[in-house]
Parts: C-alpha cells; sequence; structure tokens
C-alpha cells in the first residue's frame, strides 16, 4: 500500500495521513487489519521521533492481533527511546520469546527471519541490562547469544567494550578482531557513536562504554 512505500521513502508525514485515512474507512470487524495498519502507523510515528504515539499504536496492534514479536522488539525500541530500560528490556525478552514459540523453532525448522529476530532481541534485551545497571548479568547474556550467533557483530562489539571495562584487555582485543576480520559485515559502523546510538540504537551507556575501548583508555569505576 502507499502508505507503507511512503515510510519506506522516509516520507512520514504523508504516511500518517494516509495511515489515518486507511484506518478511518475499516469496517468495526477488520481487527487484523487494523492491527496491521496500527503497527505501520507507528513506524511512520517513529520516524518523526514521536515515541509516545509510536508506542500507543504499537500496544494498539498488539491488542487486537496478539503477541508479533516484530512489534514487540518495536515496543522495546520505543521504550528504549524514551529512557524506559526496564520497560525496554521485559518487551526485548517478549520478543525474543516470541519467535522462539514460532512453529518449528525448536525442531531444527526455524526460518532465518525467526532466529535473526530471536538474536537481535535477546542482543537488545542484554543491552538493556547493562544500562540498568547489572554488567555482569549483561555479559552473561551477551555471551550466550554470541555462542548461539558467532556471526553477531553487535554482541562481539558489546562483550569487548564490557572486557575492556574490566580490565580484561586481552579478551577485548580477541572479540573486537573477530568482529572485525572474521565475520563478513566487519565493525566499521560500530566505531561511529552517532551510528551506534540513533541508528542501531545502543543505550547511552553502552556507546560511551565502546568509546573507551576504541580510544584505548580504562573506564572509571
Amino acid at each position: 500500500m502507499r502508505a507503507q512505500a511512503l515510510v519506506d521513502g522516509k516520507n512520514f508525514s504523508d504516511a500518517l495521513r494516509d495511515f489515518d485515512a486507511a484506518l478511518a474507512l475499516l469496517p468495526a470487524d477488520g481487527a487484523v487489519d487494523r492491527a496491521r495498519l496500527l503497527s505501520g502507523r507507528g513506524l511512520a510515528y517513529e520516524g518523526l521521533g514521536d515515541w509516545p504515539a509510536a508506542l500507543q499504536d504499537y500496544k494498539g496492534s498488539l491488542a487486537l492481533a496478539g503477541g508479533d514479536p516484530y512489534v514487540q522488539n518495536s515496543v522495546g525500541n520505543c521504550h528504549a527511546s524514551l529512557g524506559e530500560w526496564q520497560a525496554a528490556r521485559q518487551a526485548f525478552l517478549e520478543s525474543s520469546e516470541g519467535f522462539q514459540r514460532a512453529a518449528g523453532f525448536r525442531r531444527g525448522r526455524s526460518t532465518t527471519p525467526r532466529l535473526d529476530g530471536a538474536v537481535f532481541a535477546a542482543s537488545n534485551a542484554a543491552l538493556m541490562l547493562a544500562q540498568l545497571g547489572d554488567e555482569e548479568g549483561a555479559m552473561h547474556e551477551m555471551e550466550g547469544v554470541a555462542r548461539r550467533a558467532p556471526g553477531s557483530v553487535d554482541m562481539r562489539a558489546a562483550l569487548a567494550a564490557l572486557y575492556w571495562r574490566r580490565g580484561d584487555e586481552a579478551r577485548a582485543e580477541s572479540e573486537w578482531e573477530f568482529a572485525c576480520n572474521s565475520i563478513t559485515t566487519g565493525c566499521t559502523k560500530y566505531t561511529d557513536s552517532d551510528w551506534l546510538l540513533r541508528i542501531r540504537r545502543w543505550p547511552p551507556i553502552m556507546v560511551e562504554y565502546l568509546s573507551n575501548f576504541l580510544k584505548l583508555r580504562s573506564s572509571p569505576k
């Protein structure tokens, strides 16, 4: 539909108008279509930085159509953008669990999107835990994700930051070296703090820790 194409083209204001018009035309019993339109409009609100409105639409979508793990991850993103770290973590955990509950996931038939979604949501949850101050717990979860998805640059970079912070320089350098030279996508984006904060949406404390590592100086306790 045109509204989604407008979102993809980052024409968020026009997309909102199209979503509003489409929602106004829906019959009262069109719950599934309404859920789909609300999640799409949520993306448009996100594009405009209106996190409360996006959050309201995502939650409305979930209420109508159940626990879509993609939408649940978007709920986490909104909470994180509002600085609501605990709520964000809970949403990311629910998203990861939702992907894993998908039919066939535990019987060797999980699709790549499901696996990638579960890994991404679990990564987000671990990052939130670091922002909440539980660095040991975050490290443990990140190590689990890295074992499950060895090609995750995201978790390799995060582990490098936390290992460096705790003074384990050899492990920090090893993780970073692996991320940069042994994974196809490489680590270049992770050297850009602005990208890491605004686009990848790492929480501020983890952006700071990785920056400290990249500057080759220890973070104060």
